[in-house]
């Protein structure tokens, strides 16, 4: 067996973690290292060819070092000579521009100093562990005599963005419904594109030209050359925004815009941008004297990439992510108005590409200890990142909780659900179906009829996870278990509320909201 190092270079701590956690994994399995240092404290020069150094490092700022390996870092910038075998685990976050970048350079800088790397590098990004489990096992077997598994390990997140996106094939599109606002299951093939995901991240689509709301602002315009044609190609124009509209009322100089932007009009400002798009706000605030199109075209913004929450867990279908959308399709007199991604979805077909990428929601994973009980509320496709943790296949307590319109048309994921029932990953399903019965049933009041259940889980250590629309579940949501606290706890109303405070801080009560 030949002598094993394992050292790390870390900011937040969270290399510190794995090294300790490798080091525990190969002591269980009878293989002894030296002590962990930091990359910074471990004298690589002095390794034999024989010897065997783990590295596990995350990169500060614009791809530097950790404090903790800049030290070595310049040594290896000065040519100095390394002889041992390694192996290099990168943290890092996509969002970065210079991704993984000094534990990119370590590993060249390694392999230029001599040294043998007997694994390919690997570059995590912020939901590193499932990389971290498979690079672990690996070594395992590497040191048990069995190298090939190590060798051929290809662990690489590419960091995907709006400007470089993967062109992500369509599996499957599903209808979920019957009714009259239409959900589907959107399952995309990321087979070999280097996207690693956890249940709760977020799947972001970049959105295709919406020939309607080009059409529109042409048409308010009257004439428009080929050119500005193009230009708007580029623009959004379906979100309304305070930006926007603020620099729509400078241009302008337009009082109503102006007033519309005001803090006290915040309320007013919202209503008004819910469902409305920029045609409408040229045709209700401007005209082509105040607002000439090529002044347009230089405040207008690209158009920004639509978020959804996963709907599955990477761990079980790391080839494929799915996500859950409802199709926006509606009139508003005789004007039709679509989602430019949904709607574009929706009428996809199977095979075709649309340009993805994800980002980790951390505030919105699962907890480590897998015996938490789990309390999930849903409304409408808010119902996706709760499929994706029952996807995790945990035996915990779990309870979901999920409103939609009819029972009949709009059980989302019902068959799936009632599997996961059978195979105990979920202990049971409180529905409410609105429009079932004359007096409308919402979550809030499937909540409010569970309060002791929900009281009694909540003491047991359960955490809450809450996915929909902020305006019909936050407030509302908060104020249930207020009260549940109050009835169930024996609080004071201020107590209750310093009490749900507190389950935030603790991070047991999670929101991803939209």
């Amino acid at each position: 067996m030949p002598n094993i190092y394992i050292a790390y270079g870390s900011e937040s701590g969270n290399s510190l973690r794995l090294a300790h956690t490798l080091k525990e994994k190969l002591t269980t399995h009878g293989m002894s290292t030296f002590d962990i240092t930091s990359i910074n404290d471990c004298a690589v020069s002095t390794l034999s060819k024989d010897d065997i150094l783990f590295l596990v490092t995350s990169s500060f700022g614009d791809g530097e070092p950790p404090a903790n390996a800049a030290t070595l870092h310049q040594q290896l910038l000065a040519n100095i000579s390394v002889e041992c075998q390694f192996a290099v685990f990168g943290l890092g976050d996509v969002s970065y521009p210079k991704f993984c970048g000094f534990s990119i350079e370590l590993n060249e800088l390694l392999t230029k100093s001599g040294a043998t790397a007997i694994a390919q590098r690997v570059d995590a990004d912020v939901d590193y562990l499932p990389f971290f489990e498979q690079w672990s096992d690996a070594i395992i077997k590497h040191l048990s005599g069995h190298p090939e598994p190590l060798k051929k390990l290809t662990l690489q997140v590419k960091p995907y963005d709006e400007k470089h996106a993967f062109s992500a094939k369509i599996k499957s599109i599903t209808p979920l419904n019957k009714g009259d606002f239409p959900a589907y299951d959107i399952n995309f093939d990321i087979a070999n594109s280097g996207i690693n995901y956890l249940a709760g991240d977020l799947l972001y689509v970049l959105p295709p030209v919406n020939p309607l709301a080009i059409e529109r602002v042409v048409l308010f315009y009257g004439v428009v050359s080929d050119s500005q044609r193009k230009l708007l190609a580029t623009k959004e124009l379906k979100r309304l925004n305070k930006p926007l509209i603020r620099a729509l009322a400078k241009i302008t100089n337009s009082k109503a815009l102006k007033a519309l932007t005001k803090m006290s009009a915040t309320s007013q400002l919202t209503e008004y941008c819910y469902g409305r798009d920029l045609a409408d706000l040229l045709t209700d605030y401007c005209s082509i004297e105040t607002l000439p199109l090529d002044e347009l075209l230089t405040v207008l913004a690209e158009p920004s990439p639509r978020a959804y929450s996963i709907a599955s867990c990477g761990k079980a279908s790391a080839d494929t992510v799915r996500i859950c959308i409802r199709e926006v399709n509606y009139y508003r007199g005789a004007q039709q108005y679509t989602g430019t991604v949904s709607h574009f979805l929706a009428k996809s077909k199977v095979g075709s590409r649309v340009n993805i990428y994800t980002r980790s929601n951390p505030h919105f994973h699962l907890p480590d200890d897998t015996k938490k009980p789990l309390i999930l509320i849903a409304a409408g496709v808010g119902i996706a990142p709760h499929i994706g943790f029952l996807a995790s296949k945990r035996q915990a307590d779990t309870h979901l909780f999920f409103g939609e319109r009819y029972a009949k048309n709009d059980f989302f994921y019902e068959d799936e659900l009632k599997h996961f029932i059978d195979t105990k990953h979920l202990t049971h399903i409180h529905t409410a179906f609105s429009r079932d019965q004359t007096q409308k049933m919402y979550v809030q009041n499937k909540i409010r009829e569970q309060g002791e259940l929900i009281w009694a889980l909540i003491l047991q250590g359960a955490e809450i996870y809450i996915c929909g629309s902020k305006a019909k579940l936050d407030k509302s949501i908060d104020s249930e278990l207020t009260d549940i606290a109050i009835k169930f706890g024996a609080m004071s109303e201020s107590n209750a509320k310093q009490w749900l405070l507190q389950l935030v801080s603790d991070s047991r009560y999670h929101k991803d909201l939209y």
